[in-house]
């Protein structure tokens, strides 16, 4: 009879059960984000729940544009100093919300369907949900709309950038844009603010996680040879 050659068991993947919780979780967190992968809504303890849009990308926070209504783009900046009421801000560039929008990954001027709609929910978390008056609503456009630190056209202006569907043409398309300009004393213009952040320590230890579990599969892969 012939005889059956020893077969060495196969190498046993190395920590194998200390990466399974924690790849676990990534996975899990992975399958709970929204429609942005990079971009989420988080809650800040001044001005609540879902106040904050975060571009995961680029650690940055933008402030909901619905807590700017009513001062006007020179009250805006009189409050970034220490002690008013926005404080730690700063009036968001126009380089910026582009960011933004590839983190979100939305393209100015498509008209697939898919992107119309995260464009109106990336507006709609800005202007927060069930307060739609902060929402510029036209027979062409439907934006959140708000001012930037890029000087506008004419003296004594500021660029405007707005976020959401142009709806007079067929199909709709996104707009997310610098869409004109605004004036310093306007109080019906809201004004974009945002601020860099620290990336948090679960981030790290996310991020540590994942490229240690990777070197290790490559140490094991040069320690068992071809095959």
């Amino acid at each position: 009879m012939r005889k059956v050659p020893f077969m060495k068991p196969a190498n046993k993947p190395v920590f194998g059960r200390f990466w399974a919780l924690p790849l676990s979780v990534v996975l899990l967190c992975a399958l709970c984000q929204p429609a942005f992968a990079t971009v989420i809504r988080t809650d800040d303890p001044l001005f609540g729940p879902n106040s904050l849009i975060h571009d995961v990308d680029n650690n940055r926070d933008f402030l909901a544009l619905v807590f700017t209504m009513g001062y006007g783009y020179s009250s805006v900046v009189a409050e970034l100093s220490a002690g008013g009421d926005f404080e730690s801000w700063a009036v968001a560039r126009v380089s910026d919300l582009e960011d933004l929008r590839v983190s979100a990954g939305i393209v100015n001027g498509s008209t697939d369907p898919g992107q119309v709609a995260a464009a109106e929910e990336l507006r709609d978390w800005f202007c927060i949900s069930g307060m739609q008056s902060c929402v510029n609503l036209s027979s062409t456009h439907e934006v959140a709309r708000g001012l930037v630190s890029d000087p506008g056209f004419l003296p004594g202006t500021q660029d405007a950038y707005s976020i959401g569907r142009r709806l007079n043409v067929t199909p709709n398309e996104v707009d997310m844009r610098v869409s004109g300009f605004g004036t310093l004393d306007n109080t019906g213009e809201e004004v974009f603010l945002m601020r860099n952040v620290v990336p948090e320590p679960a981030s790290n230890l996310l991020l540590a996680i994942g490229l240690a579990a990777f070197g290790a599969r490559r140490w094991r892969r040069r320690r068992i040879g071809p095959a």
